[in-house]
This record gives structure tokens, sequence and C-alpha cells, in this order.
């Protein structure tokens, strides 16, 4: 037995997340108890959430998305299911788990379902599951049509929600119905009940419909502000002009209304990105990259990402060495592995004599090389042929786009992310090879090491 804990009050701050900066400094937003009780209480009759469900908690605590998991199960009476690491990162093992605890409500991103919907097909019965819950990042609609085809609508229901930080992980959602995945829609749905939704154009007056503009938020999932920030707080959050007791906060997210008031999202008006779920900004990643003594100028791109495909994401640095410094960019890239989350490294780092700039003195993008590697292979190095090198090989140039693979090549110095691993991992399977859990590309990143263990376990 334990005393009872002080009580607060509804909006006294629940919790702090904190998310990407572009000067360097993370913001931490303040969100209080009252708004994720409305979060939960907006959708539980229309989602019919009740004590029967069994959630899953698939999400980082420092994402966003585990709020609603968390709060969703509990606060209507559900059973919560913690997922743990390595099962995250596996959609076989977690497609098991999610039919041996009889999983009825599941929350993903686009990029992981996709992962899960492939693994779905091989694997035991979903019958339990009646509700997924999409969010995070852009949803591509079309390739949920093999989902229908298996889990069709009326037994399981595909909701896709459309949120931000500091508006309380949701704010609009969109039923997907093989309608909307044959037409490719993009909307996501109109505002939660307590939240609204508004278009503005560059002065602040509301957008016609159909016109594009910043997505403002208003209404009961507005945050408090950011942690110790007062000026930031002030900028982004902001009075709201058709309600002058109101505050909306502006996204930053480019958007457009329909006549209907469902909301299609467009993109960033900056130049935030997302990496598989995760919101970033490039100028964070510069931030420490700059803080190298090695290191004397810096430029971060993101590239990829074409059709959908979120695994193709990429992050590429370039530097100028400081004087005295040498060229090897090998730990320029370790410092910044130890300093920032695995989603913001820098897949390469490549070495410059100095940034191309334009006539203005900003970054010249266009005019960057293509980026290099984190180290050069050796050109004696070619892989093994005997099996199942030579299989091991050709699947790992396809899923990373090189020409050359080397049995010294390290999975992640080429560019490889947990997405790319379980790509390669289906990919073994399907050539006849053993498959590859995600631990075991970190353990042995290297083609020769990873061949090796695939033989002993063969």
């Amino acid at each position: 037995p334990r005393p009872a804990g002080e009580r607060r009050v509804a909006g006294a701050p629940a919790y702090v997340i904190h998310t990407s900066g572009s000067t360097g400094r993370p913001k931490g937003v303040l969100v209080p108890h009252a708004n994720v009780t409305a979060l939960v209480d907006a959708v539980r009759d229309d989602f019919g959430l009740c004590p029967d469900d069994t959630w899953t908690c698939f999400h980082s605590a420092a994402f966003d998305f585990s709020v609603w998991e968390i709060w969703g199960a509990l606060l209507t009476g559900g059973r919560l299911v913690l997922v743990d690491h390595w099962t995250s990162r596996s959609p076989e093992d977690f497609h098991a788990l999610l039919v041996r605890e009889r999983v009825s409500v599941l929350s993903q991103t686009p990029s992981a379902f996709t992962q899960l919907a492939a693994a779905d097909r091989t694997g035991g019965d979903l019958s339990a599951l009646r509700l997924v819950v999409l969010g995070g990042e852009p949803l591509d609609t079309r390739p949920l049509l093999g989902w229908f085809d298996r889990h069709p609508e009326d037994r399981c229901r595909l909701v896709n929600m459309y949120g931000i930080t500091e508006t309380t992980v949701h704010v609009t959602a969109a039923t997907v119905t093989r309608r909307e995945a044959l037409a490719g829609s993009r909307s996501v749905g109109r505002p939660l009940p307590g939240w609204s939704v508004q278009v503005l154009d560059a002065h602040g007056r509301p957008a016609p419909p159909g016109a594009p503009g910043e997505i403002h938020v208003g209404g009961a999932g507005v945050a408090l502000g950011y942690l110790n920030r007062p000026a930031l707080t002030a900028e982004r959050f902001v009075p709201d002009p058709l309600d002058p007791a109101g505050r909306l906060y502006r996204s930053g997210d480019l958007g457009r209304l329909g006549p209907d008031g469902a909301l299609e999202h467009l993109g960033r008006i900056d130049d935030q990105v997302k990496v598989r779920g995760f919101r970033i900004e490039p100028g964070e990643i510069r931030h420490v990259l700059l803080e190298d003594p090695a290191v004397s100028a810096a430029a971060v791109t993101v590239t990829g990402g074409r059709d959908g495909d979120a695994a193709a994401v990429r992050i590429d640095a370039y530097v100028v060495p400081a004087p005295g410094a040498g060229e090897d960019p090998g730990p320029v890239r370790e410092r910044a592995a130890r300093l920032l989350p695995a989603h913001m490294v820098p897949a390469t780092v490549t070495v410059l004599p100095v940034l191309p700039l334009t006539a203005n003195g900003k970054l010249d993008a266009a005019r960057l090389p293509a980026p290099g590697t984190r180290r050069t292979p050796e050109p004696a190095a070619a892989p093994r042929e005997a099996a199942p090198d030579g299989v091991l090989a050709a699947i790992w140039r396809d899923v990373l786009g090189v020409a050359e693979i080397g049995p010294d090549d390290d999975f992640w110095d080429l560019g490889g992310n947990s997405l790319y691993a379980i790509r390669i991992g289906t990919l073994a399977r399907e050539r006849g090879l053993p498959g590859i859990p995600l631990r075991q590309l970190y353990l042995t990143p290297t083609l020769g090491a990873l061949s090796d263990a695939l033989a002993r376990e063969a």
C-alpha cells in the first residue's frame, strides 16, 4: 500500500515530450492532463473503446503515439500489452504477438504497418483485430488494397489520423475504405470533437476551400506551450482570430480544406521532415556537427522517400575540416552517433574543401556532390561467391542500391536502417536463406560476418 499521490488540477502539466528544434535545442512540449482525457473522450464512442479491448504499446515513450496507446487503453479499462524492443523491430514476431495476445486495437505508423501487412500475408489469424489507427507520417492509401482483401472493412476498421505533439497526439480522423485506397486519397479527415482546424493564408486570413495555407489547430488539444521557451511559445501559440478567448497552434504544415471540411495534408512549409515516423529538423543535426572541433562548416540534406517509401529517406552530411584536422569522416560520424538518436545519425559524411554557396552566400544544395561513404571499400574486397555470400551480397545490393559489396562492408555505414534490415530479412527467406533478425545485423553488421553467422545456422 502507498499513500495517495497529490491530486493535480486538470490544467496542470501531465508530461513533457521533446521535439526537434532548428537551433539545435530540442523543444519540450508541456501537455496538461485535461488534453489527454479529452483525446480519449473524443473518440471513445466512435471507436467503441471498452474494457474488452487489448491494445499494444508499440512505440517509444519519447514518441507521443505512446500517450495514445497507454491512456487509450487504461482510461477505457482495456488491457495493454507492452511490446519489447526486438519484437517491435521484427514484423513476423510482432504479428505473432498480435495473434497470441488477441490484440483488438493496434496503432502503427504507415511505414511500420507496411512491413506488418507483408508479414500478415503468411502469418496467423488476426480475427480479434477490429481497429487499426495509422498516424505519425503521411499515408499512401493505395498499398492497402491487399490488406482489405484479407481484412474486410466490416471486420477491421482502418483509421488515418493527423496529429502534432503540440496538439496532443491526434487532431483529425478519417476512416479509410477500399474506395479511398482505389482513389489514392490523401485526406486526413475532419477534426475530432473538441478540436478545430483552420487553414490560414500568409496574412492570417482563412483560405477558401481548396486553397493551400498553413494548418492552425485549436481547441481541446492545444498544449500549454514550450518548456522555458516563452518567446518560441508566443511565436507558435497564437490568438484565435475567430475566438478572442482561444489559442491556435501554428503547425508549420501546409494543407487545404475540402468543401466538406475534410483536411488534406500537403507537407511541411519549413525544412522539417519525417524520418521513419520521427519529426526532425536538419538544423539540429548540423548544430551537433558544428560542435565537433574537427569541423569548420557543415551541411545536412535529407533525400529519398519517393513514392511513399519511408525506408528510402536518408540523411547525408557534408563537412569542411577545421584547420589541422584530418580528412577522415569516420570520427565525425562516430561522434555524431554518440550524441544523436539513431534516426538522426547521417548515413554518410562527405568531406569537402568548401561548401558550395549561392551568390547570396547561402548553401547551394544543388551543387553538392553525390554523398560519399564513411570509409572506402578495399579495391580487392569482392563478395565471396560460395553460398550464402553470393545470394546475400545480391540482396544487399538490391536493398541498399549500391553497385559493389565487399565482405568488410558494414550494413549501417552503407545507409542501412531498421526498415532496410526488415527487407533484407524478408528477401533472405524468399531466396532460401535463414531469416535475419535485426539483432543479428547489430551483432554482425558486415557482409562477411553475417554470412559466417548464417552459415553456422544452416
